[in-house]
This record gives structure tokens, C-alpha cells and sequence, in this order.
């Protein structure tokens, strides 16, 4: 059995390896380290100097993901913003919400028209690079959460006196509607 716990602790540190989220790379390596410990501490004769460094790997990986944790809280997005999210851009698949994020990080909200139009726009070659270095690697979720924010700061920097009257204006439409019509701008100036 103690055997065997060298296996499955490299079988977890592989899979670290294979995974992009910093969160789970450092969670199934202290998965690793654990059985490491078990493997170094069981023996007839204990390998100290091994557990010891896996003790001091697991404390520095623990502390790494209590920050990691504890800058997620911060990112996670209010109940109203993910409403807005959702209601906007729910039916954009993750290519599309990586050109609209680009696109919208790279021109200012109001200069854009349509989101339907702008996912289905050309990059330059200026906006690739920052699709390929910002946000490639990020998942749905993550790009969501971008676009979000920045349809909200938009609202934010907009006059908050005309939101009344513009959601007056159009209480028949759809929130989907009006949180695209944000998006673009039109309801901001």
C-alpha cells in the first residue's frame, strides 16, 4: 500500500502539469506531496531530509492557494452584474466573447455597434497579439466576467440621471436588449 502512494503522488503531479488553472495545478500538487509524505515517512527506515521538504512544499503551496482563493472572492462578480452578464451575452459562444472582449479592450465602448456584428469582425493584427497574450488562455467564465466589467464601468462612467429614463423608454424590450444596447454605447451618451 505505502508503495503505491509514490505512484498515485506522480500521477497527481502530472496532471498538475497538464492543467492551466493555477488553483488546481497547486491543489493535486499538495495532493502529491501528501502521498509523498506518506511514501518518505513510512518506510522501514524514514526519509527525513524528503519529508521535511515535502512538509515545507505543502506550507508554501497552502499559502499560495489561501491567496489564490482569497483573490478569486475579490473577482467574483455581484449578483446584478452577473444578472447583466448572463442577460447580455448568454447566447456568445467562448470564441465569440474572446473577439468582443478584444475587440472592446482595444476601442472605446462607444465606437462599437452591434454585439452580433463585432464578434464576427476581423481582427487586426494589433488585436490578435492582445488576444493572443490577454486573453487566450482564459476560460469562458473568465472572459464573461471581463465583458461584464467593462459593460458595467461603461455604465458607471455614463449619467446615471438618464438610466431612469432611458429604462422608461423601453420597458418593453428585453434586458438582453437593453444591456447590448449599453454595450454599444447608445445607452451611455
Amino acid at each position: 500500500m505505502v508503495e503505491s502512494c509514490i505512484h498515485l503522488a506522480n500521477i497527481l503531479y502530472l496532471f498538475s502539469y497538464l492543467g492551466r488553472d493555477m488553483l488546481w495545478l497547486r491543489a493535486l500538487t499538495c495532493g502529491g506531496l501528501v502521498l509523498g509524505l506518506l511514501f518518505f515517512t513510512c518506510q522501514p527506515t524514514p526519509l527525513y531530509g524528503p519529508s521535511v521538504w515535502h512538509v515545507v512544499f505543502l506550507a508554501i503551496n497552502g499559502y499560495q492557494i489561501r491567496n489564490l482563493m482569497h483573490q478569486r472572492r475579490q473577482q467574483m462578480l455581484t449578483k446584478e452584474q452577473e444578472r447583466l452578464g448572463e442577460a447580455a451575452f448568454h447566447d456568445l459562444s467562448r470564441d465569440e466573447l474572446l473577439t468582443l472582449l478584444t475587440h472592446v479592450s482595444y476601442e472605446t465602448p462607444g465606437k462599437l455597434a452591434n454585439i452580433q456584428q463585432i464578434c464576427h469582425q476581423q481582427l487586426t493584427q494589433d488585436e490578435r497579439v492582445l488576444r493572443d497574450l490577454a486573453f487566450a488562455g482564459l476560460s469562458r467564465g473568465e472572459l464573461l466576467n471581463l465583458l461584464t466589467r467593462r459593460m458595467w464601468n461603461s455604465l458607471r462612467r455614463g449619467k446615471p440621471a438618464r438610466w431612469g429614463r432611458r429604462r422608461q423608454a423601453h420597458r418593453g424590450r428585453n434586458s438582453a436588449d437593453s444591456a447590448r444596447e449599453v454595450m454599444s454605447g447608445s445607452a451611455t451618451g
